[in-house]
């Protein structure tokens, strides 16, 4: 089972109706801040969301960090990171403007994602739908 596959299974059991996904949800474990989870893009056999950990500041709003956005492939059993961003700035692993594939980011950020679904699942995070006009940490 390769990296992409492993990904997979770990959001599986994070998100156990993923197949079904069409909403927002929220991923909570006591005493941690919620990791949000947006369907950006739905199609039968591939789905795109954008999952942010957002920080709160001393003042002002919370920031996301990180926030990133993945492609799940439901048949093929596999997920791989599009985009990623912190407080430090910003990766993509393929830029549509320079028509540049970076395999050098798409092995870090998808062994990052590895790690951070790792953590997730250790938090004993539960995955709660959403309501669409109430988005609270």
């Amino acid at each position: 089972m390769d990296l992409y596959q492993k990904n997979y299974r770990k959001l599986l059991q994070l998100l156990p109706d993923l197949h079904d996904m069409s909403g927002p949800a929220k991923l909570a474990a006591l005493g941690h801040t919620d990791v949000h989870v947006d369907v950006i893009e739905r199609h039968p056999h591939r789905l795109v969301l954008r999952m942010s950990h957002y920080l709160q500041r001393l003042h002002g709003a919370a920031i996301p960090d990180p926030d990133m956005t993945v492609e799940v492939y439901l048949l093929a059993e596999s997920v791989g990171v599009l985009t990623y961003s912190d407080c430090f700035g910003s990766r993509k692993v393929f830029c549509p403007e320079l028509m540049a594939f970076s395999p050098l980011a798409k092995a870090e950020l998808n062994n990052f994602l590895e790690q951070w679904l790792t953590k997730l699942i250790a938090e004993e995070r539960t995955e709660v739908k959403c309501d669409l006009t109430a988005r609270t940490s």
